[in-house]
């Protein structure tokens, strides 16, 4: 059933669980097909898993050990890859020049596989290539035609509401990996087909089990191993940078800690236009992006280390453009008529193209409503009072917002209801008895 599963999954079919293998029609039909040789190799595997220790999720203990001590070899050869990169770019002069690939990603939803791994379904991807001395070089983004699995429509909805504003109704084929990692590689190699491996690429911890997601369908699709491409970490690196370049670096500071605050401070989350052109049409807004979210990691970035290299920053291309982010520039981008909202759900969950298709009025018609004023029936009791309610204009005057007309009973008022009263309201000591005093009782007798 693992092995039908492989398979079935390279041809885009999925398994939520070897329950649904088992019923599947197509591998059953190949069990039955097998020699008794080739069905007394499964039984032997099958023996010797049960055999096996187990943790209390049912995960195999010797399957667990094996992967971390991979992740465990793969996070030593990222440290030393990093601190000789740096170590001899930094003594060849070389630093300024050198580029590094930075990735983000967003998702649709997630699904837990049956070796308890959680998968994240892609929705956006980007690629930011820069240097010290350049800034930001090359953009590669792309946002990922989602296909819904029955059962997760509401995950998605919700988490695109959270994350990303992706709208996951969007048309349109959906995407090709295959096709997909061609255009990646060419991103990343600059079409040199000679090239034998890949620059490796950086992400922060948050995506470090979202990336490898993408890269696995990518080269599923293209039938290469998954070593294609190598993650490694935008805080190690930053905090490497950090270190190398700067004497006063704290001799016994935690690099990836550091850097880790630093990156995390959110200076760049609301720098506007430099999301691709679906987020910078509809919201505007940097953080929501992961073309704009990657480009914030490098101006945060730059703005710590080109100081530290004497290198001119630019705007646009090292840290935001100042005339783009002027409050002017901010205030005017808030206009309404910039927001399309046929892709924005209200609070309760109706498009305004569905309500438009069910009858409803226009949010212009209502507008026009609200300034030509209407008329309200109030009951009081057993009486009606007919009042004129209106909507303030620019040429409303003050007569125009009190337009009484025939009542049979006002209201009694706050005023009518205290006639009698007496003036003097200054509380006395029967008015705040002791803790268990019968003053109350005494007070209430008299009355």
């Amino acid at each position: 059933m693992l092995d039908f599963k492989k398979r079935e999954e390279k041809n885009g079919s999925k398994f939520a669980s070897l329950t649904e293998i088992q019923a599947n029609a197509k591998c059953s039909k190949e069990w039955q097909d097998l020699s008794a040789d080739q069905k007394k190799m499964y039984n032997s595997k099958a023996k010797k898993n049960t055999q096996e220790k187990k943790t209390g999720l049912g995960e195999s203990v010797k399957t667990l050990e094996k992967r971390e001590a991979e992740n465990v070899k793969y996070e030593t050869n990222m440290r030393e890859y990093i601190d000789t990169t740096i170590r001899q770019d930094i003594y060849t002069n070389r630093i300024k020049i050198i580029s590094f690939y930075f990735i983000h990603v967003h998702w649709y939803y997630t699904k837990i596989d049956m070796e308890n791994v959680i998968d994240y379904i892609p929705a956006e991807f980007a690629v930011v290539e820069f240097s010290l001395t350049e800034g930001v070089k090359r953009c590669l983004h792309e946002i990922i035609a989602p296909n819904i699995e029955i059962g997760y429509t509401r995950e998605a909805m919700e988490h695109s509401d959270e994350a990303h504003k992706i709208d996951i109704y969007r048309t349109g084929p959906e995407t090709n990996y295959k096709d997909l990692y061609q255009k990646f590689v060419d991103f990343m190699s600059l079409g040199d087909k000679s090239m034998k491996k890949l620059p490796p690429l950086y992400t922060t911890n948050k995506m470090k089990t979202v990336v490898p997601c993408f890269f696995q369908r990518m080269t599923d699709a293209a039938g290469v191993p998954i070593d294609t491409f190598d993650l490694y970490s935008l805080e190690y690196l930053f905090g490497t940078l950090m270190m190398a370049l700067n004497d006063e670096f704290p001799e016994f500071g935690n690099r990836t800690l550091l850097a880790e605050a630093e990156l995390n401070k959110g200076a760049f989350d609301y720098v506007q236009n430099i999301g691709c052109q679906y987020h910078n049409e509809l919201f505007d807004i940097g953080n929501l992006c992961s073309q704009s979210i990657a480009i914030q990691w490098v101006y945060t970035l730059c703005d710590a280390l080109c100081p530290l290299l004497e290198i001119e920053m630019i705007d646009g291309i090292h840290c935001p453009d100042k005339d783009i982010n002027s409050l002017e520039a901010r205030m005017n981008s808030l206009s309404v008529k910039e927001y399309k909202y046929k892709t924005i759900r209200s609070e309760t969950g109706v498009s305004e193209a569905y309500r438009l298709k069910a009858g409803a009025r226009t949010r212009e018609e209502n507008e026009q409503r609200k300034r030509a004023g209407g008329s309200l029936t109030i009951t009081y009791g057993q009486t009606e009072t007919n009042t004129s309610i209106f909507v303030p204009s620019a040429s409303s005057s003050v007569s125009n917002y009190i337009a009484v007309g025939s009542s049979s009973r006002i209201p009694i008022s706050l005023s009518e209801v205290l006639v009698g009263v007496e003036a003097n309201l200054e509380p006395n000591d029967d008015d705040f008895p002791a803790i268990g005093s019968s003053k109350f009782k005494s007070r209430s007798k008299k009355n």
